[in-house]
């Protein structure tokens, strides 16, 4: 094959991986290997997603950066534009512009600093990766701009008085809603400035070709640095070469194909286009080339990059030594199957994929709530879109595991009572905004609107009085948080709408331990007194002096082992006390403080039957050789004698410990 067949098969390959990219990015992101070595670094192990990067990378390792030119969507864009170049840009001066700089080496740097960051264990290097800001800046800005002029076109048409007019407006109106804009208007928080950074990026190929590849792109240096040990490279054939340079003319690296000069392979994106200009078919590309005038790797000079490295290793502390990062915003509602803070922002590459696919335009790109380290992360705004109960679109999305992939069974908030759904939050009221507090005014709109069942939201009719006197009954709406998951289906349908009467935070997240109300009384050694059998309450037995707590996020310091069982099915606290047999065996009893009744029950279930008999206490318990387990409501017990115990002594110890729970 010729190389203007092959250039026009690149030209084919970019305009499919384009439009394959907008379809579905996820699929891209999946196979970012900028995306995959973050997280690897950060997190210290790979989400089995991001193992599709091998179909970029073997590529990449053979023939070079193959993915830059024939299938990056940013890097399509940037060369699309770079062809829009004025005339007086067309001769000397765009071949001296398209000779390699020394500022092509800052992408390198960018990356090494990326490196460092999720190191340190931050994921912000996602904010240069390519494919996270083409799917930021387009589904977040140019998409709803897209839908905004649309509406306005088709509003036009259908206001002309002209009839032909009117129905050229209908069949523009089926074929935009099934193509290109939402059938509802989509709006997003700082969808502007997103916009304007990807113009900007842009509109800078005007000035110099490929600027974002050449400069700043890390992912493109992360490739370059692979591709120094491809089979695949250019020759030049001094012979044939009469300096005319239009090598340089179209060149899309700045990789320097003139003769004269060190071929820079790390810079090259395979475009063909100097072989192709070259009248004298003076270049070529080889497998297993002659390596003379060829520059493998980049070079880059060492003080720089470990003051990148340093610089990135900085910047972590710098980022989290601020209020916002410390205690992130009581508005930072993360969506369902987020992971906790930390991990969360360990793995976001800010990418908004979730954000395009919730039905509900419920997901915006962070602010300032989390703090410069959060900016563009995920985050609910209640006002303006809620969580769709069914919807698990968004963990689908996720390419990185920032929100874990999860089923509408596991989120349970529309499959009846579930002992644990994925809370996102809780609602609260201001009674001072709210018409039926505040203004004797009857309004049950955010009881309607309450998706859980049974709702979270329940009325309770008051006597009230009126400007006028009069007396009437009113029912005021109240929140159950054992019920609420923190949806914001309420703040949404709120109809007071400056600022709504009801509002969710973040507080009760499952993703957060520390994040919970106290809604039961806290345990304290004296409160456990109560809890644990006296001396002499079980016969034989007696009871040490100390009481020991843990609370969820310190049970490893008490069973490192086997803690995390405990915490996947919801322990709240542990209260730990000892007991001596007689004077001689001792026992060791635990009572697990679990969320609820099933959690308890899960536990107890976990628990091997083998070599057990019935016990005779709580709602159901197991004896074994030197062990018991019963679980009572809430309760989850464990007795573990040490030394020779009867097994009627066990038996005992649990039966007064079960009568306590009563």
């Amino acid at each position: 094959m010729s190389y203007k067949n092959l250039i026009r098969l690149r030209r084919f390959s970019q305009v499919f991986f384009l439009l394959l990219f907008l379809y579905s990015a996820t699929w891209f992101l999946r196979a970012d290997p900028l995306a995959a070595l973050l997280n690897a670094l950060s997190t210290r192990s790979l989400y089995q997603g991001l193992l599709w990067s091998l179909v970029i990378l073997l590529p990449t390792i053979f023939l070079g950066r193959v993915f830059c030119g024939w299938a990056c969507p940013l890097g399509t864009l940037n060369h699309w534009v770079s062809s829009w170049k004025s005339e007086a840009k067309r001769g000397p001066a765009r071949i001296a512009s398209n000779r390699y700089r020394n500022w092509h080496k800052t992408k390198d740097y960018l990356l090494a600093a990326s490196l460092a960051l999720a190191l340190f264990g931050s994921a912000i290097g996602g904010w240069l990766d390519p494919l996270s800001l083409l799917l930021r800046s387009v589904a977040l800005s140019l998409s709803p701009a897209l839908d905004y002029g649309g509406n306005a076109l088709l509003a036009a048409l259908y206001a002309s008085p002209l009839g032909w007019v009117r129905t050229t407006g209908d069949v523009l109106n089926f074929i935009l809603r099934r193509t290109l804009m939402h059938p509802a208007p989509v709006l997003y928080q700082q969808g502007t400035l997103l916009g304007l950074i990807l113009l900007i990026v842009l509109a800078l190929n005007l000035r110099v070709t490929r600027f974002w590849c050449r400069a700043l792109c890390p992912l493109g240096a992360l490739l370059g640095w692979l591709s120094r040990w491809s089979i695949l490279g250019l020759e030049k054939l001094p012979s044939r070469c009469d300096d005319c340079q239009r090598c340089l003319l179209n060149c899309q690296g700045g990789d320097d194909p003139i003769p004269g000069a060190r071929w820079r392979k790390t810079e090259c994106h395979l475009c063909l286009n100097c072989i192709a200009d070259c009248p004298e078919s003076g270049l070529r590309f080889a497998w297993f080339p002659e390596r003379t005038q060829t520059l493998e790797g980049p070079d880059l000079a060492r003080r720089k990059v470990f003051t990148s490295v340093a610089a990135g290793a900085a910047l972590v502390p710098l980022m989290r030594a601020v209020p916002a990062a410390a205690k992130p915003s009581d508005r930072l509602v993360r969506p369902p199957g987020a992971l906790d803070e930390k991990h969360f922002l360990e793995r976001c590459i800010r990418c908004g994929n979730c954000m395009k696919v919730c039905p509900n335009q419920a997901l915006h790109p962070a602010f300032a709530q989390a703090g410069l380290e959060g900016l563009w992360t995920t985050v609910l705004v209640a006002r303006i879109g809620y969580c769709e109960p069914s919807c698990v679109e968004c963990g689908r999305a996720c390419p990185t595991g920032a929100i874990w992939e999860f089923t509408e069974q596991q989120k349970g908030w529309n499959s009846g009572p579930s002992a644990q759904p994925i809370r996102i939050g809780t609602a609260f009221y201001d009674h001072g905004r709210c018409l039926p507090w505040a203004m004797a005014t009857e309004c049950i709109v955010c009881e309607e609107w309450c998706p859980t069942s049974p709702k979270a939201i329940y009325l309770i009719p008051a006597e009230v009085t009126d400007s006028e006197g009069r007396a009437k009954t009113i029912r005021q709406p109240y929140v159950d948080p054992s019920r609420c998951v923190g949806c914001g289906a309420c703040e949404y349908a709120c109809p007071v709408r400056d600022r709504p009467a009801i509002y969710v935070t973040s507080i009760g997240e499952s993703r957060s331990r520390t994040n919970q109300f106290l809604l039961e009384t806290a345990v304290t050694p004296e409160a456990g007194e109560t809890l644990f059998p006296v001396s002499g309450e079980a016969e034989g037995w007696e009871r040490g002096p100390r009481i020991r707590i843990f609370a969820a996020e310190d049970l490893y310091k008490h069973i490192n082992g086997a803690a995390e069982r405990f915490l996947q099915a919801g322990v709240v606290r542990v209260l730990v006390a000892d007991y001596r047999y007689r004077g001689s065996a001792e026992a060791s009893v635990e009572l697990y403080r679990m969320r609820s009744s099933p959690a308890a029950r899960q536990i107890f279930e976990t628990e091997p039957p083998a070599g057990s008999r019935p016990l005779q206490a709580g709602e159901a318990g197991r004896l074994y050789p030197g062990s018991a387990v019963l679980r009572r409501g809430p309760w989850f017990v464990r007795i573990t004698a040490f030394g020779d115990c009867p097994a009627e002594a066990l038996a005992a110890l649990a039966q007064a410990v079960d009568r306590k729970l009563k």
